[in-house]
């Protein structure tokens, strides 16, 4: 009489598999050496303490960030005082800090007219001055400028920044976003047309120097702000104090 073999029902066999997995997983632990789930532990936590040490500092500097913010829009922070340990570099746009008297001639490093590639006029005087803080604000006149032949803008850019990094290596940089003009003047000047090409390559350029980047683009919004005088390219007097509070508080929000 032939006989009949008995078959494992499925749950019973699943169950078996699961446990024989289980015993491979426990003896996997036995056999590792001691010092070697030591330190795989050790590194875990490590991975954890870290983690929970950036999450607080980006809580810390969140706050600080609020703060300050607050503390200008109440008036109960001197915003122009901020920049006693700062300089800034460029055009006719940036000479508006100076010749409205927000701050100190010296502190102001601009010529009307002026692009990127006179920054090294400045060398001795940012030098003399050694600013904890070095802003630069260019672009409405380097846009007519061909630069192409150099390596781009943000390579001219970048070679006249490191310019000064000689002179104040401890120095943090901050770049201005180039703030577009008025419709009104882009087409009397098609030049003035390539601000978002020519942001790219500055926000690209302070990313892989670890420079921060100013974003102006919402305090202008985008050439419709009533922030121009009547030629659409310069700018109100007003407009310097909102200008200046967007470079502090990005300077605040971006620094280490």
């Amino acid at each position: 009489m032939k006989k009949t073999k008995r078959r494992l029902k499925k749950p019973v066999k699943i169950a078996l598999i699961s446990i024989a997995c289980l015993a491979v997983c426990i003896l996997g632990i036995l056999v590792l050496p001691r010092n070697t789930v030591l330190s795989q532990g050790q590194e875990y936590l490590k991975q954890q303490e870290e983690k929970a040490v950036d999450d607080l500092s980006e809580k810390l500097k969140e706050t600080k960030y609020q703060e300050l913010q607050q503390g200008i829009d109440e008036g109960k922070v001197d915003l122009f005082a901020l920049f006693d340990d700062a300089v800034i570099f460029g055009d006719s746009r940036a000479l508006g800090f100076s010749v409205y008297h927000f701050f100190p001639d010296s502190h102001v490093l601009a010529d009307s007219g002026a692009t990127v590639e006179y920054i090294s006029n400045w060398l001795d005087q940012v030098e003399t001055i050694n600013p904890t803080y070095i802003f630069f604000s260019y672009g409405v006149n380097d846009m007519g400028m061909q630069l192409d032949d150099a390596g781009g803008y943000d390579k001219v850019y970048q070679e006249q920044i490191q310019k000064v990094l000689e002179r104040c290596p401890d120095a943090t940089i901050a770049v201005n976003s180039i703030i577009p003009a008025t419709d009104e003047a882009v087409a009397e000047s098609p030049r003035w047309n390539k601000v978002d090409e020519y942001n790219a390559k500055v926000k690209s350029m302070c990313q892989e120097n670890g420079w921060i980047y100013i974003d102006n683009t919402e305090i202008s919004q985008n050439g419709d702000a009533p922030i121009y005088q009547a030629d659409g390219v310069h700018f109100l007097q007003s407009f310097y104090t909102t200008w200046a509070e967007n470079m502090i508080l990005g300077l605040e929000q971006n620094k280490d």
